[in-house]
Parts: C-alpha cells; sequence; structure tokens
C-alpha cells in the first residue's frame, strides 16, 4: 500500500497526511501507535556549495546530509512540532552508519548520487534546492520506482525510499540518546514521560 495519501479537502503536498500502511491517519499521536507495532523493538534499541566535504557527521558529507535531510522531511514535515530534520533524524542515521551498520552506508550513498543525478540533469538543481512540491512529486515516483531507470543502476529506487523511511521513524521516535528526538519531542508530542524508564512511567491508556 502506498506510503503517500492526499488530504480529503486537497490541500498542497506540504499538508499532505503522510501514511504507512494505514490510510486515514488523523493525527501524529495516533501514527506513533501504529509505527510502534510496525517496527516494535526498533524503536527501542538499548543504549549500547557541493562536493565531499565532511563536516559535523561521521559517514555523511555534508552535501549528503543536506540531501538526506530534505527526503527525511518529507516523510515527517514540520507542522507544530518540528519536523524530521530539525529533530535531528539525519544525525540518527550518520550515527547508525558509523556504529551499526556500515554495510548501510553505500546504498545511502548510491541512493543519493542516484537522486541528485536525475535533479541535477532534469531541474539543474540539486534536490535540496528544489521547493517543496517538487520534492514531493519526486518521493511519490522514488515509491513507485517511476523514476528513470537509467539513474537508479547502482541501487533499486525503491530499495533506498524504504531504508530512508524506516531510518526516518526509528530517528524521530525513538530514544534521543541514539541521536535523534531531539528534545524529546515524539515524546512530548503524544504526551509521554521522559526520559522512558521501562517499568516506572504510568500512561493513560
Amino acid at each position: 500500500m502506498e506510503f503517500w495519501s492526499k488530504t480529503r479537502d486537497g490541500q498542497d503536498p506540504k499538508h499532505s497526511i503522510k501514511v504507512v500502511n494505514i490510510l486515514n491517519m488523523i493525527n501524529r499521536r495516533q501514527f506513533i501507535k501504529r509505527v510502534v507495532i510496525g517496527y516494535g523493538s526498533l524503536l527501542l534499541l538499548p543504549g549500547c556549495v557541493r562536493g565531499t566535504q565532511k563536516g559535523v557527521y561521521r559517514v555523511l558529507t555534508n552535501e549528503e546530509a543536506d540531501c538526506l535531510g530534505c527526503i527525511c522531511e518529507q516523510f515527517i514535515p514540520a507542522d507544530q512540532y518540528v519536523g524530521a530534520r530539525e529533530a535531528g533524524v539525519v544525525n540518527y542515521i550518520d550515527k547508525v552508519l558509523y556504529r551499526y551498520f556500515p554495510e548501510l552506508k553505500e546504498t545511502y550513498q548510491k541512493g543519493i548520487y542516484s537522486l541528485e543525478a536525475y535533479c541535477k540533469d532534469t531541474y539543474g538543481k540539486f534536490f535540496a534546492q528544489l521547493d517543496w512540491n517538487t520534492q514531493y512529486t519526486l518521493m511519490v515516483k522514488m515509491e513507485k520506482a517511476e523514476l528513470p531507470e537509467s539513474f537508479w543502476e547502482r541501487v533499486l529506487q525503491k530499495d533506498f525510499f524504504n531504508m530512508a523511511l524506516r531510518h526516518t521513524m526509528q530517528g524521530y521516535y525513538g530514544p534521543p540518546r541514539h541521536g535523534g528526538n531531539k528534545d524529546y519531542v515524539s515524546y512530548r508530542m503524544m504526551r509521554l514521560d521522559f526520559p522512558l524508564l521501562a517499568g516506572q512511567n504510568r500512561y493513560e491508556k
């Protein structure tokens, strides 16, 4: 089932409702309940200008981080709460690639390269330089594997899309100690106690 679903009142894509195998979702608080079911323990892991300039990241370049940040923001855009980018999701992904899954580094790099190559060839701009609606349209096509295959010979665009989506959800809704969910934004959004201490917190049903 598709990730994207337009709002019933026909609002522009920036205000569209994003869904993960669940349509007609009302708000983010309902959404996280489904995310926890869908990703389970992945969200509760124990604590255990263009070029190739390195910045504050361990694995990603600044340019790769810019592109990835815009992708993540499309998944979880800002509303009354900050979106994925400001919540530190890119930092979470970079940390995951460095500490836990270095084998995914190449997939991310190939996916970002493929998307950037298509954007540069088609629009004369990089993905982060495109307007919101154009980014949205490209994400919809990527999910459906409808971007030109000639730009995606090194990695399957749908695989890249799903990997970025999965890590965005983990970074936004998981414990801040893993690098995302800055200032406990998702916990505050759902009115959860924080820090989350298993067996000690009490939540309303």
